[in-house]
């Protein structure tokens, strides 16, 4: 059925074909995990105050990450 000097075409043509494979997915997640906010933006404004309250972050640090939501 197969010559044993084609096993090397079908083994460097399953060699290639995953590491395209490979890339394709990687790529795939990335773009689809760069899309998701880390936190819900209630979340993230509670945790602002949060900071705000605690001295951690003064108040024109707190509007501008608030701009930035």
């Amino acid at each position: 059925m197969f010559e044993s000097s084609s096993f090397g075409l079908w083994a460097m043509l399953a060699c290639w074909a995953s590491a395209i494979g490979g890339i394709v997915l990687t790529i795939q997640w990335a773009s689809r995990k760069g899309n998701k906010s880390p936190a819900p933006t209630d979340i993230i404004i509670q945790s602002l105050k949060k900071r705000l309250a605690d001295g951690e972050i003064n108040e024109e640090e707190y509007q501008r990450r608030l701009n930035e939501l």
